[in-house]
């Protein structure tokens, strides 16, 4: 079971990721498309509801064409 303070981190986490896709003007679909995800699974994980590994935040760093670090450095997480 995921505690109250995990569920907190994953929903800042996942706000991180929507606002670098809309900084980049991206759509969920095509940021889902380049991640190799579809669209509502990439909509759960902007949502914070699902708990994503360190090779997903790859692979959504690598599509949004920003450094992994860049998701984790946000002044939410201190």
């Amino acid at each position: 079971m995921i505690s109250m303070h995990s569920k907190e981190i994953l929903k800042q986490l996942g706000k991180r990721i929507k606002t670098v896709r809309l900084q980049k003007e991206l759509w969920q679909k095509e940021a889902a498309q380049r991640c190799g995800f579809d669209k509502s699974s990439y909509n759960n994980i902007e949502a914070g509801k699902r708990n994503i590994t360190i090779l997903t935040l790859n692979k959504i760093a690598l599509a949004l064409e920003e450094p992994m670090s860049s998701f984790l450095t946000d002044d939410s997480f201190k």
